[in-house]
């Protein structure tokens, strides 16, 4: 994972545990992970893979598992570039599934279905 994507990663974080009981904090071995983030281009082994239009920018398994794949191939952002997609957002978006949420109608929510290239969505 980039350097720079690792910052608003744990700032979702940080917001889902503002947000909820839940309390996060990074382990030395990763089979004690209870989240795994990663970023992967085309197949990377869990039967979804990125590359074609329906993929997605990413996707999440939902607990126990707590996979959490971001397509590699994207144009990442951290500083709300118009024309990348805000890892920030997506990553409270794809935690929210981590947790075991679902999908919202609500547009401007973070657990809307669909993020447009340089949107940004926080908690309020």
């Amino acid at each position: 994972m980039k350097e720079e994507l690792k910052l608003p990663l744990e700032h979702a974080l940080r917001e889902w545990a503002s947000a909820t009981p839940f309390r996060f904090s990074r382990v030395d071995n990763l089979s004690q992970a209870d989240i795994r983030i990663s970023f992967f281009r085309g197949y990377h082994g869990d039967g979804q893979p990125f590359g074609s239009k329906d993929a997605g920018l990413a996707h999440t398994f939902a607990p126990p598992d707590g996979r959490v794949h971001f397509d590699a191939a994207q144009k990442w952002s951290s500083k709300g570039e118009k024309d990348a997609y805000d890892v920030q957002t997506v990553g409270l978006h794809e935690l929210g599934h981590a947790l075991g949420l679902g999908h919202t109608r609500i547009l401007k929510a973070v657990m809307y279905p669909m993020v447009l290239e340089g949107e940004r969505k926080r908690f309020a």
